[in-house]
């Protein structure tokens, strides 16, 4: 009787440890990711990038069952970005799509919580389908707008270059002190 209780136990237990993979990293994805301009506004332009990408023709061990290795055009976890990937779908709950650079895989960005934008993304939607929600771009576009019109090189700023001579030396001195 007891073995009967082990069986459902043991079989939930790969279901989970199957779904947890598929959340992290995948070594393959990084080597496919490139910053793009802009991602596809419907699905006709979804597929013409899909097909440039052509992810289907790329051998990797980060994909199974009903996670399937794809294009994805998501934005980057700052947000002021967005970027081409191949990598496996996920499931996404309420918030913009990301990929992690440091992590190599597609996961909710939780600071853009699209779910809340006008108008709003679905609260599941499959990562791949990212390009229906044009709401998460566009707070990209809008960071970049600002970091343009706000952020200023040290060399702009009054006494940048000076700040950076004498941060230089202060550094220089410092580690000769460590010695």
């Amino acid at each position: 009787m007891e073995e009967n209780r082990r069986i459902p136990l043991l079989l939930f237990i790969l279901f989970i440890c199957t779904e947890v993979s598929s959340f992290t990293f995948c070594k393959e994805s990084a080597r496919t990711m490139r910053y793009v301009n802009r991602c596809p506004t419907d699905l006709d332009s979804w597929k013409i990038a899909a097909k440039d990408m052509n992810c289907e023709s790329i051998k990797h061990k980060c994909s199974s069952g009903r996670h399937h290795f794809q294009y994805h055009c998501v934005i980057n976890a700052w947000m002021n970005a967005t970027l081409e990937v191949c990598a496996p779908n996920r499931t996404i709950f309420g918030y913009c799509t990301e990929y992690n650079i440091m992590g190599h895989v597609i996961q909710e960005n939780y600071a853009a919580e699209c779910a809340r934008y006008d108008p709003p993304c679905l609260q599941i939607y499959n990562s791949a389908e990212a390009y229906k929600y044009q709401s998460c771009y566009e707070r990209v576009r809008r960071n970049k707008d600002w970091m343009r019109d706000n952020v200023r090189s040290t060399s702009e700023r009054p006494c940048g270059q000076w700040t950076l001579t004498f941060l230089s030396i202060f550094q220089m001195m410092r580690a000769g002190a460590l010695r």
